[in-house]
């Protein structure tokens, strides 16, 4: 029996497909003839792979290894865990099928914090074109000079040496105390746990600080200080300890919420919220800012975004922030505060988050504080029209403010 064959014509689809074919075919082929993976690895057997330190002095770096042939290149990689950041190092070494590097890593004091995680790796190259990476050695880079101990709270790790114990107990209550205060005042709070490292002397506490100079060092003393995102050292020795961990509580707090790439908070805000969270303004900030307000002398707002070039003005700067700070709790609330720093969070200027969140620029604002507080507008460029609305509501809210201040005095 005599069989027919059918042959088709190809349709529009089978015909789109013919050239792919051709060209994964031919990309195949291309694939084939490439030389290896970079990664793909000459047999290598680590013997060594160590890190060790010397607290705010060096971090050493050691690595042996049998290679089957001599590497071209040794590279180290380390930085900060969970950051993007690496530092790249090309150390010296001899080639050989028995390698042995040797790095220390010179450190400043104060370049990284206690506790704070670290990491590093080696990549060796060789002359085919492969490559080597060790595993990743991760270390906690520890004040190993004092024996320490922790306490340990909702949010926060506490850690002393020596007798400091019943201090340390005192002081954590203190912190998550403050951190309430930050939550229902101001609106804002983190999950993330925060390291707080209790020093007893100015000379303990020095060795983890970052030098600025000489003269500065020998006639300025740091009760506290943030040194990483999420880890505060702190002062005992000092008579204000509590104040000075709720102020830099804030800063810490605050500083997580509106973290971003592109702009920071202004200073007089980010100030003005930590002496907030210490909760009643201390006197020798109060008498300042009174003595101003009486000589109608206070501070301008946008002069306050950086810090004053003058010392006789540290005070009144510390009183004035507060000052504007309880002005925009008392009168906006604080959803309006958590909602400012959400907007800063997103990297805005002040003068934009101001206007988005209080309908205010910097003079509006300092308009409104200064008349809360019984002062006239400051005189600005130009003249303002009678009927102007705007400023007319502006000094109609100030004016309801102070009534509700007076009331309460009263």
């Amino acid at each position: 029996m005599l069989q027919s064959k059918t042959f088709r014509t190809p349709t529009r689809a089978s015909a789109r497909l013919a050239p792919r074919w051709l060209f994964l075919l031919t990309l195949l082929v291309l694939l084939g003839a490439m030389p290896p993976c970079s990664f793909a690895a000459a047999p290598v057997q680590i013997r060594t792979n160590d890190v060790s330190f010397t607290f705010s002095e060096a971090i050493y770096f050691d690595l042996e290894a049998k290679t089957a042939q001599p590497p071209s290149l040794v590279i180290l990689f380390y930085g900060v865990d969970n950051e993007p950041m690496w530092r790249r190092i090309y150390p010296t070494f001899t080639p050989d099928t028995n390698l042995t590097v040797q790095y220390t890593e010179e450190l400043e004091p104060g370049q990284y914090a206690p506790g704070q995680i670290l990491r590093s790796y080696w990549r060796l190259q060789f002359a085919d074109g492969s490559q080597f990476e060790t595993p990743t050695v991760r270390f906690a880079y520890t004040d190993d000079r004092f024996d320490w101990q922790s306490l340990s709270g909702a949010t926060i790790d506490l850690h002393y040496y020596g007798g400091a114990k019943r201090q340390a107990a005192d002081l954590l209550v203190a912190a998550q105390q403050a951190l309430t205060r930050l939550s229902n005042d101001v609106g804002v709070a983190t999950e993330r746990r925060l390291q707080i490292y209790l020093y007893n002397s100015v000379r303990d506490m020095s060795g983890a600080l970052s030098q600025r100079s000489a003269v500065f060092d020998s006639q300025v003393t740091t009760l506290g200080v943030a040194v990483s995102d999420d880890t505060l050292l702190l002062l005992g020795s000092d008579s204000n300890v509590k104040l000075t961990l709720a102020h830099e509580l804030s800063h810490l707090v605050v500083g997580l919420a509106t973290d971003n790439p592109y702009a920071g908070l202004p200073r007089w805000l980010d100030e003005g919220l930590a002496m907030y969270a210490e909760g009643q303004l201390p006197r020798v900030n109060q008498i300042a800012l009174q003595q101003a307000i009486k000589n109608n002398d206070l501070l301008t707002i946008r002069s306050m975004s950086s810090y004053s070039g003058q010392a006789e003005q540290v005070d009144l700067y510390y009183g004035s922030v507060y000052s504007v700070v309880d002005y925009m709790l008392q009168a906006y609330g604080r959803d309006k505060m958590r909602t400012l720093l959400g907007v800063f969070a997103k990297g805005s200027l002040q003068q934009d988050a101001l206007r988005q969140v209080y309908g205010l620029d910097l003079d509006g604002l300092d308009a409104a504080w200064r008349a809360s507080l019984g002062l006239p507008p400051r005189e600005l460029p130009g003249d303002v029209a009678e009927g102007d609305t705007w400023l007319q509501s502006l000094l109609h809210v100030a004016s309801m403010y102070q009534a509700a201040v007076n009331a309460r005095a009263a």
